[in-house]
């Protein structure tokens, strides 16, 4: 790591530190490091930062783990990381909620798409109860008249053309 990426590390460290208002102490705790290897990390007295402390860092404070990881010396896993377009301008906890955002929306989209398949199921059984008291309707005649068996099968219609309506795309997460 050369001094033009300690001193980085370091600003980038303890301002992103300080604006969340931990102490090294503090943060060290959260991340589950010794206050001692945060200092020596902040002041670049570490020469090969590992990655997990990095994320950890990055997630707590809210920071992008590219950035971390260029001003860490590590160039060629930042290049890798970069290839993947805008997660690399995301900190770890904007990507945490776009993952907990996507798999909230493809929940949204299998509790739709079942409530749809429980529509259709419910009206093919109407359906068929139906076309079975129209085959026998001299025996169901005094039960159901034609005009109702109208109205059952309208009603019918009207639930099939609710559940063959497109799902709402717009729920999904916009980003990326």
């Amino acid at each position: 790591m050369d001094n033009n990426n300690e001193y980085n590390l370091k600003i980038i460290l303890s301002t992103a530190r300080e604006k969340k208002g931990y102490s090294q102490r503090k943060l060290a705790k959260i991340i589950g490091i010794h206050h001692s290897s945060l200092n020596d990390l902040e002041n670049g007295r570490i020469k090969k930062i590992d990655v997990e402390i990095l994320r950890k860092i990055a997630e707590e404070l809210d920071l992008s783990l590219d950035l971390l990881l260029k001003a860490s010396g590590y160039n060629q896993v930042a290049f890798m990381f970069e290839q993947n377009s805008s997660l690399n301008r995301k900190s770890t906890k904007d990507l945490k909620n776009l993952v907990e955002e996507y798999r909230l929306s493809q929940m949204d989209l299998l509790d739709d798409a079942y409530k749809k398949r429980s529509i259709v199921r419910d009206c093919r059984t109407r359906l068929n109860s139906l076309a079975i008291k129209l085959e026998n309707y001299d025996m169901y005649k005094g039960i159901w008249t034609i005009e109702k068996i109208a109205e059952e099968i309208k009603e019918i219609n009207k639930e099939l053309a609710e559940s063959g309506k497109k799902y709402d795309y717009s729920k999904l997460p916009k980003d990326i």
